[in-house]
């Protein structure tokens, strides 16, 4: 479960398939999600926001019957104050250049 501690998604629990460093949180009228795997793009009518991930990644196993079940991430969140513009955040080789140079 990836839980978000602050910002616009503070209090959203998500249940997604990988923990990156930053992550791109969407909001569409209430709805919730997150561009976690490389492939995901956000769509027009979405809201983008920037987060990064606080403390230990941690993992668990949920089975949710049928052959749906397997390892999520236990992760939080916390918001960036200073967010990229709007055309980093839907161009994916721009967000991976601006996380590129994030890193320490």
């Amino acid at each position: 479960m990836t839980s978000f501690i602050d910002g616009p998604a503070k209090g959203q629990h998500l249940m997604l398939k990988r923990a990156a460093r930053f992550i791109r949180v969407v909001d569409e009228v209430g709805k919730w999600d997150a561009l976690d795997q490389p492939e995901d793009t956000p769509k027009a009518t979405e809201k983008i926001y920037a987060y990064q991930v606080h403390g230990d990644v941690r993992a668990c196993h949920i089975n949710r019957g049928g052959g749906r079940g397997g390892f999520y991430p236990i992760a939080e969140y916390r918001f960036i104050v200073d967010q990229p513009d709007d055309a980093t955040m839907r161009d994916a080789d721009r967000w991976r250049a601006w996380c590129e140079a994030r890193k320490p």
